[in-house]
């Protein structure tokens, strides 16, 4: 018999609708099914209403003193508060009790060449969560399409201080972005990739940069940077622009592009990468 937590084929569609990776869906469910067991273990009678910061934090602790390795503990981390996010935006709970709930330091994933998808998704989710609290959609749409541009679109943090909307073409809903600083090159972002960027030009009131300081003039490389040094420290990652970048690449790479594409696509003549991460790529493919 296969443990079925509350909610779970409505939560898992709702994984679907925000276009989750695979791999990250079935990781999430399977998570949520272990707390949920571990839940009916120690607290058989606790409703989900009834979860708080607290019950959460118990879970965590238990898993790391079980010897769980910190990056384990971070992916239910991600999955716990991506869960009871869905129920708060259904209604079915008041409060999130994982409103506040932060991933553990981790020395190996602050040093990691790039982002895994578990750290995307949860990136993302912090996003979201911040731009909530403030009740502000424009930061929102501002910060995703800061990072979606870093993340799909393999920009240079200088490019994306210097990107012009007259630079960006649209068709249909999906956009090809112009880079005329440096190596001049183009790059394609389907639907989804683009639709943040799109939501952000909605709302950037006919500025001519794509990203602009409170003053209305172009952002500085070290303002977005101090962005992302924000995001990552809520969401308790190490997030810098070559980082998303990087992993840029190896997305890149998993799909079955080549070097030499990639270099391309980057605006750099040669694309040299670390063994370990090139190792990594291949068992991926």
């Amino acid at each position: 018999m296969i443990f079925r937590f509350g909610y779970h084929n409505e939560y898992e569609k709702y994984l679907m609708e925000q276009m989750r990776a695979d791999l990250t869906i079935h990781s999430y469910m399977m998570e949520m099914t272990i707390f949920f067991a571990w839940l009916g273990r120690v607290h058989p009678h606790m409703e989900l209403h009834d979860i708080g910061y607290s019950t959460v934090t118990q879970f965590i602790e238990e898993e790391l003193k079980a010897g769980r390795q910190v990056s384990t503990v971070n992916k239910k981390i991600s999955a716990l508060k991506s869960y009871f996010h869905f129920l708060w935006l259904k209604g079915v709970i008041g409060l999130d009790p994982c409103a506040k709930l932060k991933r553990r330091p981790d020395v190996k994933e602050e040093q990691a060449f790039s982002l895994s998808d578990d750290e995307i998704d949860f990136l993302f989710h912090t996003i979201g969560q911040d731009a909530a609290a403030k009740n502000n959609e424009k930061v929102y749409a501002r910060n995703m399409a800061l990072v979606t541009l870093f993340l799909w679109g393999g920009l240079r943090i200088q490019e994306a201080s210097n990107l012009l909307w007259s630079e960006i073409v649209w068709q249909g809903d999906s956009a090809i972005v112009g880079i005329s600083l440096g190596n001049i090159r183009r790059i394609v972002l389907n639907e989804r990739e683009a639709r943040y960027l799109r939501t952000h030009k909605g709302l950037s009131e006919d500025a001519t940069f794509v990203f602009t300081s409170r003053q209305g003039e172009r952002m500085s490389p070290r303002s977005m940077q101090f962005i992302l040094n924000t995001l990552g420290k809520k969401a308790g990652l190490h997030i810098h622009a070559q980082k998303l970048r990087n992993t840029f690449v190896v997305h890149k790479l998993i799909q079955g592009y080549s070097r030499d594409e990639v270099a391309d696509m980057l605006g750099i003549d040669q694309l040299i990468l670390p063994e370990h991460v090139m190792e990594e790529i291949a068992a991926q493919r």
